[in-house]
């Protein structure tokens, strides 16, 4: 008896722990790091913040950040920018990668970029077209999806 007992509260423990470790908070602006408060003043100066969001998914930190023109940004725990979205509009050309830009203009021209995630391995670009690009850290070509 005293075993399932002791199971049931390792158990129920378990359960409020796992329960705690992922969890999203809405959160004020002031609250996001220095860096992303730094880049979303020089890359969207004319745009409104609809909401912050921390997002905290056991062991990761990031924050998320809803323009109310429909532009999504998020970022790492030190306000690094992982991904942009702009399903109404384009990634403003200056926060792409010149790299990436040159290689759009040149194999895709007239496209433009809705949405770039960047991870340690590099970068995912979303055109309009809906064709996505995987470029490495180098900014190589790696793949192309449509």
């Amino acid at each position: 008896m005293k075993g399932g007992i002791i199971a049931v509260s390792a158990g129920m423990m378990l359960l409020a722990a796992s329960g705690c470790a992922d969890s999203d908070k809405a959160i004020s602006v002031d609250r996001l790091p220095d860096a992303a408060r730094e880049f979303i003043s020089s890359g969207f100066p004319e745009e409104s913040i609809a909401y912050v969001k921390m997002e905290r998914d056991f062991p990761e930190l990031s924050y998320e950040v809803m323009f109310t023109g429909g532009i999504m940004a998020e970022f790492d725990r030190r306000g690094r920018w992982i991904e942009l979205g702009c399903p109404y509009d384009s990634v403003p050309a200056d926060l792409v990668p010149r790299p990436i830009m040159d290689r759009m203009a040149r194999d895709w021209p007239g496209q433009r970029c809705r949405k770039i995630k960047r991870d340690r391995n590099g970068y995912e670009v979303k055109l309009d077209s809906g064709i996505e690009l995987e470029f490495d850290r180098n900014f190589n070509l790696m793949g192309i999806d449509d």
